[in-house]
């Protein structure tokens, strides 16, 4: 046995040393649950697994990132759904940390980057269907999933230019949703609530659901898109509201924003909402 194995080796027995058996969540110890129940991740993630390829949808999210939130909530060998999948950050990191997988995608040019992320990884590839969640999400067993991990279209983030300070203006880099016509954020709030309605049924009793949002400053005004996105899925039957994850993201690019006139912020954070499925 090679000096590398032994280490491994010792640090499992470790780890299942200080383990509790009474963990019906996850599988982590004491310390790193301590660790885990942080509200603040500063954590910098790499740029890695074909971040490149990845980027050409603009709403990616680190796939470590996704795994270190699947850890949290899920045993090995459960499942985890995304119906918004993209070109999958969160079926990536349930991979990267032996979970299963299954996922829900609009778009085939996603899915195809996906496929061929796995394949240049050599990463176990999970299905994904391709069609509408709302409709999709009918398909999917109910009480079969673990865990649901999803990043929504921040409103019309995906279909307004982006002024800055110099005039100049900029498309989004992020993909359109549904190519849909611009929506009122009512319209919006709508569309994300008909999504979770239809992904109630699939998550098992007392699973646990994350959602990827961000705020935004657009028609100078600050909207709390977290705020109002966290309202509306606790208007669903048997979503429980249970926490607010700040994602401090470094990666992100300062831009000047009203000078010298206005503050206008630069968003270096986002919100993943924590909600658990439970008795109506």
């Amino acid at each position: 046995m090679n000096k590398k194995v032994q280490v491994d080796k010792k640090v499992k027995e470790k780890k299942k040393a200080n383990y509790d058996e009474r963990n019906k969540l996850n599988n982590l110890t004491g310390a790193e649950w301590q660790y885990a129940t942080k509200t603040v991740i500063s954590k910098i993630y790499p740029s890695n697994l074909q971040h490149k390829l990845r980027s050409q949808h603009g709403g990616q999210k680190p796939p470590e990132l996704c795994k270190d939130l699947i850890k949290i909530f899920t045993k090995e060998d459960q499942m985890v759904l995304d119906p918004l999948a993209g070109v999958g950050g969160t079926l990536i990191g349930a991979a990267l940390c032996n979970r299963n997988a299954i996922g829900i995608e609009l778009n085939q040019k996603w899915i195809d980057i996906y496929e061929e992320v796995c394949h240049l990884e050599n990463l176990n590839r999970f299905p994904v269907l391709c069609g509408d969640a709302k409709e999709k999400l009918k398909e999917i067993e109910s009480g079969s999933i673990d865990f649901l991990l999803t990043d929504v279209p921040y409103w019309i983030m995906d279909q307004l230019t982006h002024t800055r300070s110099d005039t100049t203006e900029r498309k989004s880099n992020l993909s359109k949703f549904n190519d849909k016509d611009l929506q009122s954020k009512d319209e919006w709030l709508s569309e994300m609530k008909s999504i979770f309605e239809n992904a109630r049924h699939t998550l098992k009793q007392n699973g646990y659901m994350a959602v990827f949002i961000g705020d935004m400053y657009r028609g100078k005004e600050y909207h709390f898109l977290s705020a109002d996105l966290a309202r509306t899925i606790s208007e669903i039957p048997g979503y429980v509201l249970k926490s607010d994850i700040i994602w401090h993201d470094d990666s992100k690019m300062l831009h000047i924003y009203g000078y010298p006139f206005a503050y206008i912020p630069s968003l270096i954070h986002q919100h993943i909402l924590i909600f658990r499925k439970e008795k109506i």
